[in-house]
């Protein structure tokens, strides 16, 4: 399934990557430059290949750390070229025809062969990428070129390198339950995100702990259990969308995402599986796991035999 997302595809919560690459060794621009920078390695593997001529159009070179599985997929020949619509598809096939051998159980994609490479996203992309890989049986996310209304523009490549190369936590809720409680306790008031709906919020024990939400004269209970299960899908899943909040939490939705995107491990993010409705509507929540940093040059590095 397709999920669309507006929002940094290094900070994806999918295990794999995708980097778009061209066949002559060089990362120069665009997102290739940052996983340059991250991953030094790979690309002084990555420039081998490609000078011994071992990494053409249609290839996949899968790279592997212990954290995250980097994608390199051609879009282009030489770096001063354009993208071509055939390199995408003959790509897009190979990954289809390789995902399952290789293990790939959730990928992020960017806009394939778009920006520096000079496609058309609406009329020649997008088709494209939807024919193939909306019917797979794995999450797969796009992440859209669009200025993200929840992040500042600076991006601090150092502090993405040290997180995509350190050991996420996996948070217990029990911790997550503690943080709101503390949240609530400093401040009682929120707006939505969305339309701006102001509100207030308080930890209740009756008739079951929880959070009670007063808004515009009426008061709604969002219960412990409830965000219990919540918590469990942002956990798995890394994100959330309103369609797939737990039974009876859909329309407090932007009550729920106002307060929560206060933890810092928990961001706004527009998303939606449905392209037409990515809009300022859209607005789920990304989970942005808290670090243990392990030895940066401990690696484990396995080359993708569909090079050869």
């Amino acid at each position: 399934m397709i999920t669309y997302v507006v929002g940094d595809l290094l900070k994806s919560p999918a295990r794999v990557l995708v980097n778009t690459v061209n066949t002559v060794g060089v990362m120069g621009k665009g997102i290739a430059k940052d996983f340059k920078v991250i991953y030094p390695e790979m690309f002084s593997q990555y420039q081998n290949l490609c000078e011994k001529e071992l990494f053409h159009v249609g290839q996949l070179w899968l790279y592997k750390t212990p954290q995250k599985w980097i994608l390199n997929f051609p879009t282009k020949k030489h770096w001063r070229s354009k993208s071509k619509i055939e390199y995408i598809e003959a790509g897009l096939e190979k990954f289809v025809n390789t995902y399952m051998e290789k293990g790939i159980t959730s990928i992020a994609f960017p806009m394939l062969g778009c920006g520096n490479g000079g496609l058309d996203w609406e009329n020649e992309v997008r088709p494209l990428m939807e024919k193939y890989l909306k019917n797979l049986p794995i999450d797969i996310y796009i992440h859209l070129y669009r200025k993200d209304p929840f992040e500042p523009e600076y991006r601090n490549i150092n502090k993405i390198k040290n997180w995509l190369r350190s050991e996420p936590e996996s948070l217990a809720f029990v911790e997550v339950w503690e943080d709101i409680q503390n949240l609530v306790r400093q401040n009682d008031s929120y707006f939505t995100l969305n339309n701006k709906i102001g509100f207030t919020v308080s930890i209740i024990s009756h008739p079951e702990e929880g959070l009670g939400i007063k808004t515009q004269g009426r008061i709604v209970h969002i219960y412990k259990s409830q965000l219990v299960a919540l918590w469990q899908h942002i956990r798995s899943f890394g994100f959330v969308i309103p369609s797939s909040m737990p039974s009876g939490m859909e329309k407090y939705t932007p009550f729920i995402i106002a307060i929560l995107h206060h933890l810092p491990y928990l961001k706004p993010v527009i998303i939606s599986t449905q392209y037409q409705e990515m809009n300022k509507e859209s607005i789920g929540l990304q989970y942005i796991p808290v670090n243990h940093t392990k030895n940066l040059n401990v690696e484990e590095v396995y080359l993708d035999e569909s090079t050869n």
